[in-house]
């Protein structure tokens, strides 16, 4: 095996780095999703591998180009496979719903779901800030 093939190891802050985020974002976001799970050393310090660093940039798209709620991101990434590169921003599901449907003028319907999913994710702010 050569250098080349070995595969890499990133501190918090190099993994945050690559992808444009600050450390405390990728600690907050192994809170918020179960599948972002670093390696951690003996001192418990964070090391990401390549397979941890597709999954911040999948869980960055969806909330921040895709405007999904945790909870929604939460839900498109259990079909997630960091392995599968073809797996971007593919799936369009209700998370990317408008909240009003206003094709149709006449028959303008309401989506309750994206609103329990806005509350749910509002719950959490609150009591990460109590």
């Amino acid at each position: 095996m050569s250098l080349q093939d070995e595969p890499k190891i990133y501190k918090i802050g190099q993994a945050a780095k690559l992808v444009g985020l600050k450390s405390y974002v990728l600690r907050f976001w192994e809170g918020e999703f179960e599948q972002l799970e670093p390696i951690r050393t003996a001192s418990g310090q964070r090391l990401y591998n390549d397979d941890h660093v597709k999954l911040i940039r999948r869980i960055k798209t969806l909330l921040h180009d895709e405007g999904l709620t945790i909870e929604g991101a939460r839900k498109r990434l259990d079909s997630f496979d960091p392995q599968d590169e073809s797996n971007s921003a593919q799936h369009h599901t209700a998370e990317q719903q408008p909240l009003f449907n206003v094709e149709n003028t006449e028959e303008r319907t309401f989506d309750n779901s994206i609103l329990k999913d806005i509350h749910a994710e509002l719950l959490t702010i609150r009591k990460l800030l109590d």
